[in-house]
């Protein structure tokens, strides 16, 4: 009996994959795994660094099932839980197989997000770029904004997100 599956795949079509959500704090990881779940897995504060451990949200779609990780907030560290919080964003980037960076288009390419989008080129696997709050922001200055922070940073799909509430 052959097996004509491509290797690797999964029986039946099941398909499974990690995508780790990263940014700078309160840019709305949390908010968006918990909209996609469809319930509340991560707290929602607007204090920043409530996120401190990577936390995971499963969505289930036919035969897919997309496993989120919402990371900690990435920025510049000055204590020792800073840095592990730090370091564990981006450990949870590199262990995914796909990453969204979270961009607060309001806030727009701020010293954080830079950083982020530089040290983003050294991750390996495909990367999104996902501009939130685009409800409060003037179209014009969207259009600059994907172009300023996607292309030339090696992502390679945009998507563009209003506020999201949480459940």
């Amino acid at each position: 009996m052959s097996d004509e599956r491509a290797e690797g795949a999964a029986p039946g079509g099941t398909r499974c994959g990690f995508v780790a959500l990263i940014g700078a704090p309160n840019v709305g990881k949390s908010t968006l795994v918990n909209a996609l779940v469809g319930s509340k897995v991560t707290i929602v504060s607007r204090k920043v660094q409530t996120t401190r451990a990577l936390i995971r949200g499963i969505v289930i779609d036919n035969n897919a099932q997309i496993i989120l990780v919402d990371t900690p907030g990435i920025f510049s560290p000055k204590r020792r839980l800073d840095r592990a919080m730090v370091s564990t964003a981006w450990s949870g980037a590199h262990d995914a197989d796909l990453v969204c960076m979270l961009l607060d288009a309001k806030a727009g390419i701020d010293e954080e997000a830079d950083a982020i989008l530089t040290r983003l080129a050294s991750v390996q696997h495909e990367k999104i770029l996902v501009l939130n709050k685009i409800d409060v922001v003037v179209r014009e200055k969207l259009l600059a904004l994907a172009n300023a922070s996607s292309f030339s940073r090696g992502t390679t799909s945009i998507l563009f997100s209003t506020r999201i509430f949480s459940c």
